[in-house]
């Protein structure tokens, strides 16, 4: 094989699928595996033209479920969850005592200003004193109207905490806007009385998220959802990263087309890989392994070296996609529920061609080194020559 041209191979790998699929007389068979593989190659080409609008997907995605990926830490399990639940929430005595005292107190003090008032309306003076009076009554008669207002506050704010915990239903967290809806309140509100609650200990572990959309029950499911916006801050910014890159790629086509050629090799590696998993044979698995790995190889030397690319042009748009068909056309030959003398026949000849492909591929690996080779070589009688030059080669101290 000459060096940097694999036309023979070129030539004996479109032989070989042609004379595997001349030896098969099922014509259908042949013309399904033909489409598969013309369709395999042309899917493959094309998935990278819209690499910029799948970033920018992919990215809403998360954005969209980014509280999706909360951890649930605590089990669901009632029992589970009492330890981070007051057991005897704020106000629910205190609220009934309030109202009860309060409600009292305002019914005495309305008997008695109507009855002071009209006592006095009877005299024919109304003395200042009358009046400073009626104003001690009436400002009692506030702040028993007040403790009455608190302790019906209390008692409803009592009464939608019991309303937020039957709602998580053993569950750790919980979007206030499910809260929210439960007690006819807003969303504004609920946070509010979140907070609240939580300050006075009837969530002692309790935390509402950055953007106030979710309450969270414990500070295990807190720190979960604190790593994961970090996680997510991370990905996001790589994936703007990455964007960024493939914009700046695609005002230069050298760059673009290395992306390219690099994105679509991988693409190739995975679909050997799927056909290698399809296929229960031993020997085949290796072959295809190995093809994986000086795929895989040549790829990175590729990503580290542009300048190599032309060199293996045609091993990525001619020789990739040939190999490809050649893997898919075996695969379909080896489903085949009968497996008569033409279809192992040209199964045999596939796997042959295999390690023909994989020489071949691997002449092409060792090639793209040849520069590197050739600078060592020279380095190395560059060093040879100075040594000699200044005696200190071993030979030199024998004498």
């Amino acid at each position: 094989m000459d060096k940097k041209d694999f036309s023979n191979l070129e030539k004996q790998i479109r032989d070989t699928i042609k004379n595997a699929f001349d030896v098969i007389d099922f014509a259908k068979i042949k013309k399904d595996i033909d489409d598969k593989a013309q369709e395999t190659v042309r899917e493959t080409r094309n998935k990278f033209v819209d690499k910029s609008q799948y970033f920018d997907k992919k990215i809403k995605d998360e954005l969209k479920n980014r509280y999706k990926n909360i951890a649930n830490v605590v089990p669901k399990s009632e029992d589970k969850i009492q330890k981070y639940i007051a057991k005897r929430p704020v106000g629910s005595i205190s609220g009934t005592l309030y109202t009860i005292f309060g409600s009292i107190l305002s019914g005495i003090l309305g008997i008695l200003i109507i009855s002071y008032s009209i006592l006095i309306s009877f005299k024919s003076e109304f003395l200042m004193s009358n009046l400073i009076s009626l104003g001690i009554l009436f400002s009692f008669l506030a702040a028993s109207g007040a403790f009455t207002l608190r302790g019906i506050n209390l008692r409803k704010r009592a009464k939608r905490f019991k309303e937020y915990v039957k709602l998580l239903r053993g569950n750790s967290y919980c979007s206030i806007s499910e809260l929210a809806e439960a007690v006819r309140k807003k969303n504004k509100f609920v946070v509010k009385d979140l907070r609240k609650m939580i300050e006075l200990n009837m969530f002692p572990q309790g935390h509402i998220d950055d953007k106030q959309t979710y309450f969270m029950l414990n500070n295990e499911v807190y720190e979960n959802y604190l790593t994961s916006q970090e996680s997510l801050k991370k990905r996001n910014e790589d994936e703007l990263k990455k964007q960024e890159e493939l914009k700046k790629d695609f005002n230069d086509p050298v760059k673009m087309e290395l992306r390219n050629t690099i994105e679509m090799g991988r693409d190739y590696i995975k679909q050997i890989g799927d056909i290698s998993s399809s296929i229960d044979k031993e020997e085949i698995s290796k072959k295809l392994n190995r093809l994986q790995n000086i795929i895989n190889q040549i790829l990175k030397y590729v990503e580290q070296n542009p300048k190599k690319l032309q060199e293996v042009d045609r091993f990525a748009k001619h020789y990739l996609p040939m190999t490809l068909k050649l893997l898919n056309a075996y695969k379909e030959l080896n489903e085949q529920p009968v497996q008569g003398d033409n279809i192992r026949n040209a199964k045999n000849e596939i796997e042959k061609t295999l390690d023909t492909i994989n020489n071949a591929f691997e002449k092409l690996l060792d090639d793209l080194f040849e520069e590197i080779a050739l600078d060592i070589s020279t380095d190395i009688s560059v060093l040879e020559t100075l040594f000699t030059q200044e005696g200190l080669k071993k030979d030199d101290f024998k004498k």
